[in-house]
């Protein structure tokens, strides 16, 4: 009986689709992988150091090439693996270092001595999510709605035609020909924001902020705040709505009327532009602020 449950559990072990996915190309310098998702499915990509760019497939199929480098004697390629959890609606692809998977959220990365540069092509229907732990991360033309991070380097999202969010502890972020709600965060860096469809809401810790949208889809509230830098704003001609703009030291200009609201202070502006509504908070603690008509 014994015997019997130990070969029924190696046969279960091996025929199982789930761990025959984990640890792949752990003895390949170039690892590459490819699988058809269905329509509007999601991708996510989580690399623990190395860069990260994305691009669009001609089809309905997700394809990764994954270049491994290391440093040091004390680390080889074997060091490297990758993890792959495919579902119905989408696919999941991690790196791995000496066993320790980014897909498991309580993986512990210990002297890391190598990274993967990593180039994927999704469906333009996609919905992308990536993230590395240090390294420069570029989606060109590529996912319904894009998700990326990374802990230290620049981020450059092109086309796209849903919702963006961008973050790097470090580094410019770059969204251009966006088609929807975009929300932008680094620690310290430039950023710049294009998108025919707003809300956005950027950040940066120190910087310049220089944010355009040709319309507004919705009464959300927007920031934008910087610790040091110009906070350029384009508004739609026809915006109506409140503006609560501060900054340490520098001035306000705005191509548009605003009926200001309590005392006049040349550091801090509140009032309304046309007939009010949602509210664009300003805030940078050494720069210009400037309101501008698209």
């Amino acid at each position: 009986m014994t015997r019997f449950h130990v070969a029924a559990l190696c046969a279960l072990l091996v025929s199982s689709p789930a761990l025959a996915q984990r640890y792949l190309g752990q003895d390949e310098e170039t690892f590459t992988w490819s699988r058809r998702i269905s329509s509007g499915g999601s991708v996510t990509i989580k690399n623990f150091n190395g860069a990260i760019n994305i691009t669009s497939s001609s089809g309905s199929e997700v394809q990764i090439r994954a270049e491994k480098r290391v440093r040091g004697e004390r680390a080889s390629v074997s060091d490297i693996a990758f993890d792959v959890d495919e579902s119905s609606d989408g696919v999941m692809f991690c790196t791995v270092w000496r066993g320790e998977s980014m897909c498991d959220e309580d993986h512990n990365m210990r002297d890391v001595r190598g990274s993967v540069v990593l180039t994927v092509a999704i469906p333009r229907d996609a919905r992308l999510k990536a993230s590395t732990g240090n390294g420069e991360l570029t989606v060109e033309s590529a996912g319904a709605e894009v998700e990326v991070a990374t802990g230290n380097g620049r981020v450059r999202v092109g086309p796209t035609q849903g919702r963006v969010r961008a973050s790097t502890g470090n580094g410019d972020v770059e969204i251009e020909n966006a088609k929807g709600p975009v929300k932008v965060s680094t620690g310290n860096g430039r950023v710049f924001v294009a998108t025919s469809a707003g809300p956005v809401t950027a950040t940066t810790g120190n910087g310049d902020i220089d944010v355009r949208m040709q319309s507004l889809r919705t009464d959300d509230d927007m920031t934008f705040s910087s610790g040091s830098g110009t906070i350029r704003l384009t508004l739609p001609a026809e915006f109506n709505g409140e503006i609560d703009a501060g900054t340490g030291n520098g001035t306000l200009s705005s191509d548009f009327a605003i009926q200001l609201r309590g005392r006049m202070d040349p550091q801090h502006v509140r009032g309304t532009i046309g007939s009010g509504g949602r509210v664009i908070r300003m805030r940078t603690g050494n720069g210009r602020l400037e309101l501008l008509k698209s």
